[in-house]
C-alpha cells in the first residue's frame, strides 16, 4: 500500500490546486490582482489538515509579490468580503506581549479541529456562492472598505450641522476660560507695566566700619620763646634753625620737643 502511494506521487513535490468551479464563479472575478496573489499564497500554505490554521504575514506576502502592509490588508478584506476565506481567529497582542497572527481558512475546503488555537471543525461553508455578480462582488468589496475606513476613525459630531461656527478671534480685554485653572485676562497692546525691582537681600545691608583716618584740621601749638614774639593773624611764626632753636630753649628753662 505504502509502495503504490510513493508510486502515484507528484515527483515535483507540493502543488496548489484552484477548482475550476472557484476560478469560474462571480467572487474570483471581482477580485483585484493582489487580491488573487493573496489567496495563491494562503492556498501555498495548505497542507493536509491545517485549513483554519493559515496565516499571510507581510515578510512571506513580498515574495509573492505584496509589497506594502496597506495592500495586503485590503487583499485579505477583499476576499472575506466575496466568501472565499474567512477568519478562525483574530490576531492581536498577549498579556506577555506576544504577537499572534490572524488565522483564516478556505471556504470551499473542510476545516479541521486545533485545540491548541481554539479553532474548531466544520465542513466546507462556501460563502464565495453567495455573489450573485461581478457587480455584486465589487459593490461587497467596497462596503468592506468603507466599514473599515468608519470603525478605524470614528468622528462625533460637536455641533448640529444647522449651528454656525462662531470666530475664534478676541478681544484685547477677553477673558480665557476655555477649560479647567484660572481664567486669564489679556493685556492691552499698548500697556506698558512698571518694572518691579526685587532686591537680591531681605533687608538693608549694614554699613560696613571704615578703617581710614577721619579728616581732621591741623593742630597748631605755639611755643613760647621768651622774646615776645609769637602768633601773629592766622599765620605761624617763622621759625628759626633747630639747633639754634633748641639751643634757646635750653637758655630759657623750656626742653625741646622734637
Amino acid at each position: 500500500m505504502g509502495r503504490d502511494k510513493a508510486k502515484f506521487r507528484d515527483p515535483r513535490g507540493h502543488s496548489l490546486r484552484v477548482y475550476a468551479d472557484v476560478y469560474d464563479s462571480h467572487a474570483w472575478a471581482a477580485l483585484g490582482p493582489f487580491d488573487v496573489l493573496a489567496y495563491l499564497a494562503l492556498l501555498r500554505e495548505l497542507r493536509g489538515f491545517n485549513n483554519g490554521d493559515l496565516s499571510l504575514p507581510l515578510s512571506r506576502a513580498k515574495r509573492c509579490g505584496i509589497g506594502h502592509h496597506v495592500t495586503l490588508a485590503r487583499a485579505l478584506r477583499a476576499l472575506c468580503a466575496v466568501g472565499l476565506i474567512a477568519i478562525t481567529r483574530k490576531g492581536g497582542c498577549t498579556k506577555g506581549g506576544q504577537r499572534l497572527p490572524t488565522l483564516y481558512r478556505l471556504t470551499d475546503r473542510e476545516c479541521f479541529e486545533v485545540p491548541a488555537k481554539h479553532i474548531e471543525a466544520r465542513p466546507a461553508t462556501d460563502e464565495w456562492k453567495r455573489t450573485t455578480s461581478r457587480e455584486h462582488g465589487l459593490s461587497l468589496i467596497a462596503d468592506a472598505e468603507a466599514k473599515t475606513k468608519t470603525l478605524g476613525h470614528p468622528v462625533t459630531d460637536t455641533t448640529s450641522p444647522s449651528v454656525l461656527v462662531g470666530p475664534k478671534t478676541r478681544t484685547r480685554r477677553d477673558t480665557w476660560n476655555d477649560g479647567l485653572g484660572h481664567a486669564v485676562t489679556m493685556a492691552e497692546k499698548g500697556a506698558k507695566p512698571m518694572p518691579a525691582r526685587v532686591s537680591g537681600e531681605f533687608g538693608p545691608a549694614p554699613e560696613k566700619p571704615s578703617h581710614r583716618t577721619p579728616d581732621v584740621p591741623p593742630l597748631y601749638v605755639a611755643i613760647p620763646t621768651g622774646d615776645g614774639e609769637g602768633v601773629k593773624g592766622k599765620g605761624r611764626a617763622p621759625t628759626k634753625p633747630r639747633a639754634a632753636r633748641a639751643g634757646h630753649l635750653k637758655t630759657e628753662g623750656f626742653s625741646a620737643v622734637a
